[in-house]
């Protein structure tokens, strides 16, 4: 078999500062043949690096109790009748003590490096093929470059190279330092994984600590830095006191008869030809004062030595001198005993034998969904000594910061809670961790528009929904707010539709006319009858509150603006957040009553924009271009994130990271659904639109709550009893629906003030949801949809002035009475209703149900029914009050 080598030679440039290469196969004895590596791509990216250094060179639980296996372990330091003892502790990385100088810069070259003392320059070597990876492979796009320290923090090389295209493989090799005689690299000539031989100098001083770096297999076009992972390769050992030491002098600690030589294979991450016995010494006349874990050799003390088995003959002297006993050589046996790869052994000397084994353990949490949700992690931590005696021992916990690249006592906003340090009680406990929603995406047309849309209010200058233009004159307010563009808005804390044009709007809540149980004189609030339209002066508001709303973070910042003339309640709408949405907020009390709420509609569309339409007596009604609360399809996407989280215990460390899922939803056209009578939403269905095949009918959307967490689950479901009761239960519970058939089943009067059982005038109630200037519909609102005359039965066929629209999953009707020829029309989506008695929506969910303000008995009223199979239309049919339907305004 041949083994072909690689050679690099400069070609001609063609593009500005780009370096092109030329290969040369050759073997022993065998003419050389040119074959050119293919030009960049005219728009590659130069070779970059980024650094970090790993704590680990494995992903697995890290623990006090050492790593594959490892267990601390006790021994005696022999002389005499007055032995010491070595209690050896295995620490998963090469890290600094606690309460060392881990942020400052390297004084000396033997302290452990940390990301934020990285080498200013290390050696790299990159490898460019075709086919797969094997040992045959050269360094032959560049070998032992340097990559030097930029100011933006990357690792620039002193030549351009530039990404060679999809065409080739690359592996990248590194180590650092590379300016230290005693570590290596093998030559350009060695085949596949390079290896670093090393020699560790007698000198502790100059034992360096040894980074290296592999990459996988990467895309010859990647354009992007190549992320190096460095790892520590040599061993730390340190010393430090026990808890039980006497005080003293240490003189001199050494090693001896431990290799100090070997060969660090880059690709096996393997050592191998380990020899040359000798031993490694420092002076250290360091006064012991017997306090626990006293450091005995400083950060710069650290030996950097050979990862090994300790062969025959490897021992550990200490020459340790007090005023009882003077001077005396202490030596303990450390054949057969293990310095791992990348790891701190710590020798504790201690005057007792009691042997502590630390136990440091973290399980983090399971993956979040994009909705966020609380989830359980679990810390172990604690000490065992050889009694079976257990201690707790404390931990605290920092979080990577992606900015600053290193770690921080400042948690990521999204983790809304999460308990950052313990230990001083439990030896393991669970904790809750909760992680909020995630912010969702989406290029609809619709979002688009009102993230264009100019911003509106200021916040300390809120834009006033009830008023003209934003301002406090000529007010009209409502049960639903209309909000099109981001900005801070406002609204008075007055009850409903209670103010029209500027003025005391007293008939929206008083008909002195009415007579009978079946009519209400004055409107009932959460308590009692309306006596003023301020809610301050009949209630005591406390706080406003967001109860929820079907897009995540679409309005924050709620809050109660109270004022002796009329207090308000203010909210953001933020540009990033912006899209078609409903919302609930509520006023409550220091008891925490809802004393009132309000419907916050976002939309896009032009409402002013109305369709006129004859009924069959040819009376003119003005139409809301959309359903009440209408939002269009749209596909949402959820980006994931994570957050690496470093748990601490004395000098024991593990790492976690808590992740949450990215996803992709897609609604369809959607509404919320009402309650006959009264003037707040329930949750949309996710819709239904045939132009999106992900969208499935009769589901929820999603609906999230104050705290930001989302549910797809039904409404509440409650029996709110009837007459006034059951009206001051409507105020309380927003949120709950009626489950009683019947629902109030007493008053005609709730949406049209006037309504004494008989057709007449209409006039828009405290309780109509819908906006200032529309109303809902009144009984004959929808009767030319239809030749025939009502009946208590829908129509069918021929009778019907309209046709099924499949593509918008609803009925087209013209808009004039009785032509079939117009070329307007006004479409009525079919979505369904919400079923009263479990809060879900209906199995029935390709018909379309529509309120008027008319009730037909006490215990039901009459609406619009739609449906495609079979063909049916019903302008004025019957139906229970507590069924939940869709609303189409008309002007008032």
């Amino acid at each position: 078999m041949k083994h072909y080598g690689f050679t690099l030679l400069p070609s001609r440039r063609i593009f500005p500062r780009t370096l092109l290469f030329t290969l040369i196969l050759g073997s022993c004895g065998l003419t050389s043949c040119e074959d050119e590596l293919e030009p960049p791509q005219q728009f590659s990216s130069k070779l970059s690096f980024s650094s970090e250094i790993s704590s680990s060179w494995t992903s697995t639980t890290r623990s006090a109790t050492g790593s594959n296996g490892l267990q601390n372990t006790v021994s005696v330091l022999e002389e005499g009748d007055t032995p010491l003892y070595l209690h050896t502790l295995y620490t998963d990385s090469i890290a600094l003590p606690s309460g060392s100088q881990a942020t400052q810069k390297i004084e000396t070259r033997a302290t452990p490096v940390k990301n934020e003392s990285m080498y200013n320059a290390f050696s790299v070597s990159a490898y460019a093929y075709t086919g797969n990876w094997d040992n045959s492979q050269l360094p032959n796009y560049f070998y032992n470059a340097t990559a030097s320290k930029s100011s933006n923090n990357s690792y620039e090389l002193a030549a351009d190279y530039y990404w060679p295209g999809k065409n080739y493989h690359m592996k990248f090799f590194a180590y650092a330092p590379m300016t230290n005689g005693n570590y290596t690299l093998s030559g350009k000539e060695h085949a596949g994984a390079p290896t670093v031989s090393v020699t560790i100098p007698s000198e502790v001083s100059k034992q360096e600590d040894l980074l290296v770096a592999g990459t996988q297999e990467l895309s010859g076009d990647q354009n992007q830095p190549v992320a190096l992972i460095f790892r520590h390769a040599l061993t730390a050992i340190r010393f430090v006191c026990g808890n039980d030491m006497q005080a003293g002098t240490l003189k001199k600690v050494t090693l001896k008869g431990v290799y100090s030589e070997g060969v660090f294979d880059m690709g096996s991450s393997q050592w191998t030809s380990l020899k040359a016995a000798n031993s490694f010494s420092q002076t250290l006349d360091k006064k012991l004062t017997g306090s626990k874990d006293e450091a005995i050799t400083t950060d710069a003390q650290t030996f950097m030595m050979i990862p090994q088995t300790l062969p025959e003959g490897a021992q550990l002297e200490v020459v340790f001198e007090n005023e009882s006993q003077g001077e005396k050589i202490l030596t303990a046996d450390l054949k057969g005993t293990e310095w791992p790869i990348g790891k701190t052994v710590t020798y504790r000397i201690s005057t007792s034998s009691i042997n502590w084994t630390y136990h440091f353990s973290v399980t983090g949490p399971e993956d979040f969904e994009f909705d966020g949700g609380t989830k359980q992690y679990k810390v172990t931590s604690y000490r065992e000594n050889g009694n079976g005696t257990k201690e707790p021992v404390e931990w605290t916990a920092q979080y990577w910061d992606d900015n600053t690249k290193n770690w921080s006592g400042h948690k990521p906003e999204w983790l809304k809670n999460f308990t950052g340090s313990g230990g001083d009680v439990e030896v393991e406990k669970s904790y809750a961790i909760t992680a909020a929603a995630q912010i969702g995406s989406d290029l609809n047309e619709h979002t688009r528009k009102l993230k264009e849309a100019p911003h509106k209010g200021e916040e300390t200058k809120p834009y006033n929904l009830a008023g003209t233009n934003g301002g406090d004159k000529n007010m009209n307010t409502a049960n639903c707010y209309v909000v099109d563009a981001p900005g801070y808005y406002s609204f008075p804390l007055v009850y409903g539709n209670s103010i029209k044009d500027g003025n005391d709007n007293v008939q929206s809540y008083s008909y002195t006319r009415a007579t009978g149980r079946n009519m209400l004189r004055v409107l009932l609030n959460h308590a009692s009858s309306i006596t003023s339209h301020y809610i301050q002066k009949v209630a005591k508001p406390s706080k406003a509150e967001l109860l929820g709303q079907d897009a995540s973070n679409l309005i924050t910042e709620v809050k109660y603006n109270e004022n002796n003339v009329c207090s308000t309640i203010s909210f953001k709408v933020d540009k990033s957040t912006i899209r078609e949405g409903n919302a609930i907020i509520a006023i409550k009390d220091a008891q925490e009553k809802i004393l009132w709420s309000w419907h916050i509609w976002v939309t896009g569309e032009n409402l002013n924009e109305t369709v006129a339409v004859e009924n069959r007596q040819n009376k003119k009604y003005n139409f809301m271009p959309i359903v009440l609360g209408w939002c269009n399809e749209r596909t949402t996407t959820y980006q994931a994130r994570s957050c690496k989280v470093k748990f601490t215990a004395g000098e024991n460390s593990q790492e976690i990271t808590i992740n949450q899922k990215e996803n992709k939803i897609t609604f369809g056209d959607n509404h919320p659904y009402y309650q006959w009578g009264r003037k707040d939403p329930f949750l949309p269905s996710n819709g239904y639109h045939l132009s999106s095949a992900e969208v499935e009918k009769n589901e929820n959307k999603r609906w999230f709550g104050k705290d930001g967490m989302s549910t797809t689950s039904n409404p509440k479901v409650e029996n709110l009893m009837t007459e006034r009761i059951c009206i001051m239960n409507y105020i309380l519970k927003p949120e709950v629906m009626h489950s009683a058939n019947s629902a109030d089943n007493t008053y005609y009067n709730l949406w049209d003030i006037t309504h004494n059982g008989k057709e007449g005038k209409s006039v828009k109630s405290i309780y109509d949801p819908c906006p200032a200037g529309f109303k809902v519909p009144d009984s004959d609102a929808f009767t030319g949809f239809v030749d025939a005359i009502y009946t208590d039965k829908p129509s069918v066929g021929i009778d019907i002035r309209g046709q099924w629209d499949q593509n918008n999953y609803g009925w087209k009707f013209y808009v004039t009475y009785p032509s079939r020829h117009d070329d307007k029309m006004i479409l009525f989506p079919a979505l369904g209703w919400r079923d009263p008695q479990s809060g879900s929506l209906s199995q029935d969910s390709d018909n379309g149900n529509y309120w008027t303000s008319a009730p037909s008995k006490t215990s039901s009223a009459y609406y619009l029914f739609l449906k495609p199979t079979p063909v049916q239309v019903g302008p004025k049919l019957s139906k229970d009050r507590s069924r939940a339907l869709a609303i189409r305004p008309v002007r008032e």
